[in-house]
């Protein structure tokens, strides 16, 4: 059986919103030997528990604050979100970097076999068994996600990794570049998907993928909230938008669930 870390990071602002709930839900229905590292804005917002770490992201990982500085006024982000070509957040750099040196800075802290990123807003509502967990993160496959092609980006609110691949290096080292050398600049959209795309497609072959929005469960693709729709919904929510206090709507839900959680 292999071993499992995961991981996510809040803004301050955002713990009784929503992250105290994500906090708590993992404690009560993740399997207790998964490793579980947090990275608070302020390190005072924790729930106590068994194989459970806190860390200041900003302490860990100094590229990140530089980052931060560097293009906090940058004039083509304001640019972008001024007039957007797109939705004003996918040119948001600097406040989607978090995520991103959250997880450079667990895959370095963790020594397990696999890592796991879930956004801040999710909520688990019922027991994952580690069986579940040996199956989303295929052995064989690097990273799990949710592609959404025909939107040009990724959903990365749940990501996994095979850190014991040869490949982890090369992405981690990847992932990195697009901050620190301001790579970011070069792509249609800023955020953390953006980059993780770019640095998947950059080290690793797709073959090494595991899209869980290929298909697979609905029969087709969906570009709406695919991480309920998809696997990941039988024992997750990933409260979006307004909806991050109570749960996802009935109209977002293509799978018809009996679990209480959706009624």
């Amino acid at each position: 059986m292999r071993t499992f870390t995961i991981t996510t990071t809040w803004g301050e602002a955002h713990w009784n919103v929503y992250a105290k709930r994500c906090v708590e839900s993992i404690a009560e229905f993740w399997p207790h030997d998964v490793k579980k590292i947090y990275y608070p804005d302020n390190n005072s917002q924790r729930i106590d528990a068994d194989n459970t770490f806190y860390y200041d992201l900003k302490t860990n990982q100094s590229e990140l604050q530089e980052f931060i500085d560097r293009n906090n006024n940058n004039d083509l982000i304001k640019e972008r979100m001024n007039k957007p070509m797109r939705s004003a957040f996918e040119y948001d750099a600097v406040r989607f970097s978090y995520k991103v040196f959250c997880m450079l800075d667990a895959a370095e802290k963790c020594q397990t076999d696999v890592l796991i990123f879930i956004d801040a807003d999710t909520v688990t509502y019922k027991p994952i068994p580690m069986e579940w967990l040996e199956h989303i993160a295929p052995y064989n496959k690097f990273t799990t996600f949710l592609g959404r092609p025909k939107k040009g980006f990724s959903e990365t609110g749940f990501i996994t990794f095979n850190l014991k691949m040869p490949e982890s290096k090369k992405f981690f080292a990847r992932w990195k570049e697009y901050y620190t050398k301001d790579l970011w600049q070069n792509l249609q959209g800023f955020t953390d998907s953006y980059t993780y795309d770019a640095a998947r497609i950059d080290t690793t072959n797709r073959s090494l993928d595991n899209d869980l929005n290929d298909g697979r469960y609905l029969g087709l693709r969906g570009s709406k909230h695919p991480f309920v729709n998809s696997e990941l919904g039988d024992y997750m929510d990933h409260l979006k938008g307004e909806r991050k206090d109570i749960q996802s709507s009935v109209e977002d839900m293509k799978v018809k669930r009996q679990d209480t959680h959706w009624q």
